[in-house]
């Protein structure tokens, strides 16, 4: 870990110039995972770094452990950091990678490989490289790779991240909805207005000092949300919470924190968590009051005033990250 956390300065840079500069790729998130659950399931650190001469060219971020099939049979398996937690406790990184200078996408790939291949990042029996973006083209890069240095590789969808390229108005992005999303939208903004008698605020928590009192309040909402299922939601999971209180300290400190509070009458009754990173939001958790009336939809609403909030302040995508949940088609 010490070695790594000295690449931190190049590394941040690497990402500038890489096809995606991706939050889930940052040292901030990968070495704070690590730092989280590292020490857990036996997992150890490999990173592999590559060099065009004095200047980093790309990085893979990688781990390996012992992997149990059927509770009994051992498999030795690298896979990316912040991968492979287990259920209860999973933080679900989304597009995970191997990261290369724009340009040195095929030698990157091509050196990794090969140092795979001959032992560099230790012995192995399977590789699981998950929550790549499909449309960088890495997932068919590696399969074409390993499979012309002899090995069976496959690429498969797992699930789907849907995102929305952000408009420059909010009416334009009304109007590319379909008719019948745009006119569920309008209701629910209406419906929701008229039962809060036009007290309607979005509070956004966005310093050091309002920190502990947005994550109880998201704390809350999340919980309610879920026992509302029947079920306790990640917030139960030591591990999981250990993380975001050091990811949330570590962004709000760049402004690059959202804690979306949807307030009617000053009452919070739905809250979105998102992270700004390099002009994208990605909304990773919410929660939401459920007794309100069937015809007030406190989730429709905050969305949609995080993704006009989003488009006000000039962002470029409103990411919904994987899954496909059915309220994020809606």
């Amino acid at each position: 870990l010490a070695d790594a956390e000295t690449l931190r300065p190049a590394w941040s840079n690497l990402l500038e110039r890489a096809e995606r500069n991706e939050l889930t790729q940052s040292p901030d998130w990968l070495l704070t995972w690590w730092r989280t659950f590292g020490g857990s399931q036996g997992r150890q650190l490999r990173l592999g770094v590559f060099h065009d001469g004095n200047r980093l060219v790309g990085l893979a971020p990688l781990l390996r452990r012992r992997h149990w099939y059927r509770t009994w049979l051992p498999f030795r398996r690298l896979e990316f950091l912040a991968s492979g937690e287990r259920p209860e406790d999973g933080i679900y990184s989304n597009h995970l990678g191997v990261i290369a200078e724009r340009g040195y996408e095929d030698q990157v790939t091509s050196r990794f490989v090969e140092g795979v291949c001959k032992g560099a990042f230790g012995s192995w029996d399977e590789i699981v490289l998950p929550m790549m973006a499909e449309d960088t083209g890495q997932p068919e890069r590696l399969v074409e790779a390993f499979h012309a240095a002899g090995y069976s590789a496959e690429a498969k969808v797992v699930t789907g991240a849907p995102y929305i390229p952000l408009p420059a108005t909010w009416k334009a992005y009304l109007d590319g909805l379909t008719s019948s999303g745009k006119r569920n939208m309008e209701r629910a903004l209406k419906a929701f207005d008229k039962w809060s008698d036009h007290t309607t605020e979005l509070e956004c928590i966005s310093t050091a000092a309002e920190l502990e009192k947005g994550k109880a309040i998201l704390t809350s909402l999340h919980r309610q949300r879920w026992s509302a299922a029947d079920q306790t939601g990640v917030f139960c999971s030591p591990l999981f919470v250990g993380f975001h209180d050091e990811m949330m300290r570590t962004l709000v400190e760049r402004g690059e924190l959202e804690l979306l509070i949807l307030r009617p009458r000053s009452e919070p009754v739905a809250v979105i968590y998102s992270m700004v990173w390099a002009g994208k939001v990605h909304a990773y958790q919410t929660g939401r009051r459920t007794d309100v009336p069937s015809n007030v939809k406190p989730g429709v609403v905050v969305f949609g005033l995080a993704i006009s909030r989003a488009i006000e302040q000039g962002r470029r995508e409103f990411d919904l990250l994987a899954d496909e949940a059915f309220y994020k088609s809606q």
